[in-house]
This record gives C-alpha cells, sequence and structure tokens, in this order.
C-alpha cells in the first residue's frame, strides 16, 4: 500500500487502526501476521515527527520477536523503541520498554543490570501513573528474589502487586501474581499450598478465556504435582503447558515445558522419552539465549544419566549448570547441585576404596 498521498492525520489514524490489529493478533497469538500489522503502521509513520505511537509499536514488535525467540532482532527493536520514547518524552512508553530490556536482560543472565533497569522502569512507571505496569515490575524484581534464593522479600512483592491487583479489580494481572507465587511456593516446599495458588490462578484464566495464561499455569503447576507425585496430573498440566506454546509459538516456554516432561518421564521410567525431551529443551535454550533454562536442563540431564549408570555424564553435566548457575547467582540451585556433585564424589570414593579392600 502507498501512502505517500495520505496527510499526517491520516496517516497516524491508520497506523493506529494497524497497531488495534496487531495486538488483536497477538492476543490471539498470531505473532505472524501482529508483526505484518506492526511492520505497516511503522511504514506509515516514516517522514513523520516522532511520537509515543511509534514507540509502542516498535516495542510491540520486539516483543513479538522474543516470544518467538528472535533475541537479536528483539533487542534492536527495543532500543529504537527507548530512543523515540526518550525523544518524545513518553515516561508510559519509556518505562514500558526498559521493562521489556530488563526481561531480556534477566533471560540471558544479566541480573545485575536487569535489577537496574527494573527499578528504572518501576520508578518512571510510578511517576507516569502506570500503576499496572509498576505492579508487573515488582512481580519482575520478584521472580529474580526468587532465583537468588531470597524467598521472604519474593513473597513480600508478590504480596504487595496482588494487593494492588486486588484492589484494581484487575483479574489478568492477578493471575500472573497468583502464578508466580504458586512457583514460589513449590521451591518453598508447601506443594498443597502452591496448589492452592495455581488452582485460583488457573480459574482466573479459564474465566477470561486467557489461553496463554492457561498454558504458563499448567507448566508451573505441573511441578508442583510432580512434587506430590501425582504424576497422572502432571502429565495432563504438561499435555496443556506445551500445545498452548507451541500454537502460541512462544518458543521459551515450549522449552521449559519440555525440561519438565523429561522429569516426569524420568520419573515414570521412560528414559528414551526424558532424553528426547531433554535434548530438545537444550536445543531451544542455546538458540534463543536462555541460560537459565540451559543449567536447569543440564541439570536434568545429569540426574537421568545417573539413573542409567553413567556417572561421569552426570559429572559432567552438573558441572555445566553448576557454572550457568554460579553465573546467575542463583543460590539455592548452586547449592543443590554443588551437594549432587559432593554426594557423587562420595560414592565414587566409597566404591573405589571397597574395591581396593577386596583387592588387598
Amino acid at each position: 500500500m502507498i501512502y505517500r498521498d495520505l496527510d499526517p492525520d491520516a496517516r497516524l489514524e491508520v497506523a493506529l487502526q494497524c497497531s488495534r490489529r496487531g495486538r488483536a493478533a497477538e492476543m490471539r497469538r498470531d505473532l505472524e501476521s501482529a508483526l505484518a500489522e506492526y511492520s505497516e503502521g511503522r511504514s506509515l509513520l516514516v517522514g513523520l515527527e516522532p511520537t509515543p505511537l511509534l514507540a509502542n509499536l516498535l516495542r510491540w514488535s520486539g516483543s513479538a520477536h522474543r516470544d518467538l525467540g528472535h533475541m537479536e532482532r528483539a533487542e534492536k527493536l527495543y532500543n529504537e523503541s527507548q530512543e523515540v520514547a526518550e525523544l518524545t518524552g513518553a515516561r508510559a512508553a519509556l518505562a514500558a520498554v526498559i521493562n521489556c530490556r530488563a526481561v531480556i536482560a534477566h533471560r540471558r543472565g544479566d541480573m545485575a543490570d536487569a535489577v537496574t533497569l527494573y527499578r528504572r522502569a518501576a520508578r518512571l512507571a510510578t511517576e507516569a501513573g502506570e500503576l499496572r505496569l509498576a505492579g508487573m515490575i515488582e512481580q519482575n524484581l520478584g521472580v529474580l528474589a526468587n532465583i537468588r534464593g531470597d524467598f521472604d522479600a519474593a513473597l513480600v512483592r508478590y504480596r504487595a502487586a496482588l494487593r494492588a491487583f486486588r484492589e484494581a479489580a484487575d483479574e489478568e494481572a492477578m493471575s500472573w501474581v497468583l502464578n508466580n507465587m504458586g512457583m514460589l511456593l513449590t521451591d518453598m516446599e508447601f506443594p498443597k499450598r502452591a496448589e492452592l495458588s495455581f488452582m485460583r490462578g488457573l480459574a482466573i484464566a479459564k474465566s477470561r478465556g486467557d489461553r496463554t495464561m492457561l498454558g504458563v499455569l499448567n507448566a508451573n503447576y505441573s511441578e508442583c504435582l510432580m512434587a506430590m507425585q501425582r504424576w497422572d496430573a502432571a502429565e495432563q498440566s504438561l499435555g496443556v503447558a506445551l500445545e498452548v506454546a507451541r500454537d502460541s509459538q512462544d518458543t521459551a516456554r515450549e522449552g521449559e515445558a519440555l525440561k519438565l516432561l523429561s522429569v516426569l518421564e524420568r520419573e515414570r521410567g521412560n528414559h528414551e522419552a526424558a532424553s528426547l525431551s531433554l535434548e530438545q529443551a537444550l536445543e531451544i535454550a542455546q538458540r534463543i539465549e536462555y541460560p537459565l533454562l540451559m543449567a536447569e536442563t543440564l541439570r536434568e540431564r545429569g540426574q537421568l544419566g545417573l539413573v542409567q549408570g553413567h556417572p561421569e555424564q552426570a559429572l559432567s553435566d552438573w558441572e555445566r549448570a553448576l557454572a550457568g548457575f554460579t553465573a546467575l547467582d542463583a543460590t539455592l540451585d548452586v547449592g543443590d547441585v554443588l551437594g549432587r556433585i559432593a554426594l557423587l564424589r562420595e560414592e565414587s570414593m566409597s566404591t573405589e576404596t571397597t574395591v581396593d579392600e577386596r583387592l588387598a
């Protein structure tokens, strides 16, 4: 389509229509269609004075590419969006894109950078009156605290965010917090309490017809179910999670679900299926530059190797996982892997001693 004959106001109006269609496509998780609409909207604004709409279109394009696993393209678009937001003085758009940049840093394992960006985004969101965005950032900081093993700090942030969203009657955002609280309570080894949180989140997602959130909640709920050794229920939840992730082209969540599926298959004794899921998860983690998923999957592959009688493979995978968790400042995971390595070496030394005694 040629837009040079349209006056600036008409071009802005058509760009707005593109943005609305793009957002609708993104909600359906038709990311390719969303990207096409965003691209058309951006082309309409070429040659005009920069506007907050352009900053938003660039950010939305970046997020679609991020979900598709195109991290370099996402980062480039986020940087362009930030430049436009700063140029136009659009604080809300600036807060939103800095939050997105923090998510990228978080996923890549640049935790110090992620914290700095999240805090700046939270301040800008509050100044702009974007309380929903501020609550989302509060959750993201809680996730970082959880990774670092600071459960108390994470719980405080989640409760504050949940209270704010409840007061605002924002059910969608409440489902996000309930998911994070469920994950935290699973990590704290309170699976029954975690299940209540997940069930509340799932009820909200179902009532809203929020298929994306249903996938996210089911993936994390499956880990809670496995902690209670409810294997059939965990399999059902993971089936939903994988289907939603693949239908919505959400590569990162597909990788996370595959990692969890490998744990389920291992616990059921299906080692070949577990190995296949692990290799698929590792390929995704490497392709989209997701070090936390890489470290978690290596830990599970090491455990599978140990179960299959290959301690050398287990040690190699756990040493790589340890390096990854250490770089991420994932305190509890570091401790967990160190414990596994120490126990493996202790058992190996005990076996060698027994053999030596027999030979003597």
